[in-house]
């Protein structure tokens, strides 16, 4: 957990450019994969273009990342313009948790479940580069490195299913209001499975999310006492609380 507040600007300066870049390869106006087009030629057709890119998690949880890396990094340039040189983020932290726990799940599910990093088209993709693992991993370990720990409470990732699960919920009613509705994935996928098979894939991901957020919630209590590392699950806040009176 590192308090420098000058490294931190740095680290997410360079985080919100590639956010914004991933973020602008979402609506789908370039090519992405190198051997489909010309260098020079990778901006599409008028016609090619759709709103397809509004079904997709991955897009949601990279605009997300984006527009939360954008607020912490505001906050850290205005603290380390009004002199701090010390301390860790103070901005949206819940917020800040709950799409930690999104990107980690969109990086998570795209290496074990959609595609396999071990073909050449994992790796000559430039959209999925960006979204499904530069942007996830620098995200998250902005969480590891820099935000300040034993802070987050019980219950963040329950709040972190949220979000996906009213994205869901909108995948569903537009499948079920759009003729010929194309799903964006498969486990959301109705004519495949029916609504009872896609609530049991729901429920395997609601699970999913829950362990993920659990696993980062048992990170933030880890401290170090005597060389050796343990978990506190007093919060940090209580205890400058406690000091303070």
């Amino acid at each position: 957990m590192r308090d420098n507040l000058i490294e931190q600007m740095v680290y997410r300066t360079a985080l919100c450019c590639i956010a914004a870049f991933g973020t602008l390869l979402t609506f789908r106006f370039f090519y992405t994969v190198y051997e489909d087009v010309e260098l020079w030629d990778f901006i599409r057709r008028a016609d090619d273009l759709n709103l397809n890119f509004l079904k997709y998690y991955t897009n949601l949880s990279n605009w997300f990342a984006f527009a939360v890396s954008v607020i912490v990094l505001k906050d850290n340039v205005k603290r380390v313009k009004a002199g701090e040189r010390r301390g860790h983020n103070k901005a949206v932290p819940v917020l800040k948790f709950m799409t930690t726990v999104m990107i980690l799940v969109t990086f998570v599910v795209y290496s074990t479940m959609l595609e396999s990093p071990f073909t050449l088209r994992y790796w000559r993709n430039i959209y999925s580069l960006t979204c499904h693992i530069f942007v996830p991993v620098l995200f998250v370990l902005d969480f590891f490195l820099y935000d300040e720990h034993r802070t987050v409470k019980v219950y963040y990732p329950l709040l972190s299913m949220i979000i996906p699960l009213i994205y869901a919920i909108c995948i569903l009613i537009a499948g079920a209001c759009i003729p010929d509705f194309k799903y964006p994935y498969f486990c959301l996928d109705v004519n495949r499975f029916g609504y009872g098979g896609v609530a049991l894939w729901m429920l395997a991901f609601i699970a999913g999310f829950a362990v993920l957020g659990y696993l980062l919630w048992l990170y933030d209590k880890r401290v170090k006492v005597d060389g050796k590392w343990k978990h506190d699950f007093s919060r940090i806040d209580k205890k400058k609380e406690e000091t303070e009176s």
